[in-house]
């Protein structure tokens, strides 16, 4: 995610006018064979537009990729944050901008759970109800699989963050039940943090069928594979998406819609002002141009950015970003680029290749807001690149360090509820981590830096990587000096 921050960059792009480009780099050719079987979604959901209710059904077939017998499942709730104003995921600063029109309740109500066809035993784990536990009639060995049904009501808060509705738009974002990560430390269970993007999934494959009022335009994760009428006022939205780590949708009744294709890869702008929506149209094709060439190709055949009832700025989904609809003015062109490009370098770093953005929100973040970077290098040269760093990253990151009482807290990699707050957040993760990259990439050398990045993505791929897999990479190409150096900046700050 990439918080909208009223910044001055005019003084980034006054020293940024030379002609220079980045050096080609061949992206890795395919990917490794995912051996594992993903976890299959079916969701149907019916929508009412007047009191923002979605009674929703969803099919999961849950496999143990793991290498422990399981006796439960658990499944995040993520809309149940949303319920009450104190548990909101907003910062006090942000709830006037989440809710201008004062606080409105969302939730996701479990009505019924069967498990393999039987009504299951099921309990929320906590009174905050963001996690699901279901335990299984057989214990589910490792290679096997479990099927299991969730009838829910989804409640949509009138709210201008990911999950909710605004003026023009619909958001599910993070809307339905999702199974919990388990990995070798177990469980994740983590709640719905203010700070930062709190979510951690697997990849899985998604059939989801939307009823909506015929008026709205709809933008999805996924293809969508056919539309057709429900009944006099609605329409059936079918979509499909394959390897996939989370499933949102935007609706909107004023949509315009430009589309191109790059490299294959049909990019679509859904926005409301036609000129900046085709600006933004032209930054992500760009970027998915730039990033196939500097980090491997994009491995879907659809990509979305969408302008919302948004405040934030910008938020990553898999195959679709949303971005502010204030963003999409004459004035802001420039912000509105460097958000949409680096909510689209989000599709390699998280959405291709996942890792736990909760513990190590450094690994996405950073390497976003370089390959960012990236971008502006390659599309407007080396000074424009320079410039960028210097100004709106560099500057950031020193001005912390100084102001900063005592020793100041410079751990780039943390947990998010070890942050103070978003500023020390964006400051460390964002602006450090980048830092950390520019630094790798003048300590490696070109050829090994974007060796290393196109290793990373192509063996990852479909996966949850660390921070240690990241460093592996690194050694694994000769260069162990760098490695060492990395594991440093990463606790005592660059």
């Amino acid at each position: 995610m990439k918080k909208f921050i009223a910044i001055v960059l005019l003084a980034a792009l006054a020293v940024v006018t030379c002609s220079c480009s980045v050096k080609e780099h061949s992206p890795t050719a395919g990917f490794p064979a995912v051996d594992i079987d993903v976890n299959r979604y079916s969701i149907s959901c019916y929508f009412d537009e007047v009191e923002k209710l979605l009674k929703g059904y969803e099919h999961l077939t849950y496999y143990n990729n793991g290498e422990t017998i399981l006796e439960d499942v658990y499944m995040h709730l993520y809309p149940n944050a949303f319920e009450n104003i104190h548990i909101a995921p907003f910062e006090p600063m942000e709830q006037a901008r989440a809710y201008p029109l004062g606080f409105d309740t969302g939730f996701l109500n479990i009505d019924s759970v069967y498990v393999e066809g039987q009504p299951g035993e099921w309990e929320y784990r906590d009174s905050s109800r963001q996690v699901l536990r279901i335990s299984l009639p057989r214990p589910v060995d490792p290679g096997e699989s479990t099927g299991i049904e969730i009838y829910f009501t989804v409640k949509f808060p009138r709210c201008y963050g990911r999950f909710g509705y605004g003026e023009d738009t619909v958001k599910a974002a993070n809307w339905y039940p999702i199974a919990a990560v388990f990995d070798s430390h177990g469980w994740n269970l983590d709640p719905y943090h203010s700070i930062g993007d709190p979510f951690y999934s697997d990849v899985a494959d998604y059939r989801v069928n939307l009823v909506l009022p015929k008026d709205y335009t709809v933008a999805a994760t996924g293809e969508v594979v056919k539309v057709k009428k429900y009944d006099k006022t609605n329409k059936e939205w079918t979509i499909k998406a394959d390897k996939v780590r989370d499933f949102a949708w935007v609706a909107g009744k004023d949509f315009s819609v430009a589309s191109k294709k790059t490299k294959g890869i049909t990019i679509k702008s859904y926005y409301f002002d036609r000129e900046t929506g085709r600006k933004a149209l032209e930054y992500a094709s760009d970027a998915v141009a730039i990033f196939n060439e500097c980090f491997g190709k994009y491995p879907y055949k659809t990509y979305s950015v969408v302008a919302a009832d948004f405040f934030v700025g910008g938020m990553e989904y898999p195959n679709l970003v949303l971005i502010s609809k204030e963003l999409y003015n004459n004035e802001r062109l420039f912000t509105l680029e460097y958000i949409t490009v680096h909510e689209t370098a989000h599709q390699w770093w998280y959405g291709t290749v996942g890792s736990n953005q909760v513990r190590e929100a450094w690994l996405d973040e950073g390497l976003t807001e370089y390959s960012t970077i990236l971008y502006f290098e390659k599309k407007y040269g080396k000074g424009t690149a320079r410039g960028l760093l210097e100004h709106l990253i560099k500057k950031r990151y020193d001005n912390y360090l100084a102001s900063a009482q005592g020793d100041p807290d410079t751990k780039i990699s943390a947990a998010l509820d070890e942050y103070r707050d978003s500023e020390q957040y964006h400051t460390l993760v964002y602006c450090g981590g980048a830092l950390i990259f520019q630094n790798l990439r003048e300590m490696m050398g070109d050829a090994d830096f974007f060796k290393a990045l196109q290793v990373y993505y192509r063996n990852y791929a479909f996966e949850n990587a660390t921070t240690e897999d990241f460093i592996r990479i690194v050694e694994s190409i000769g260069q162990k000096n760098a490695a060492e150096k990395l594991r440093g900046w990463l606790t005592l700050g660059v």
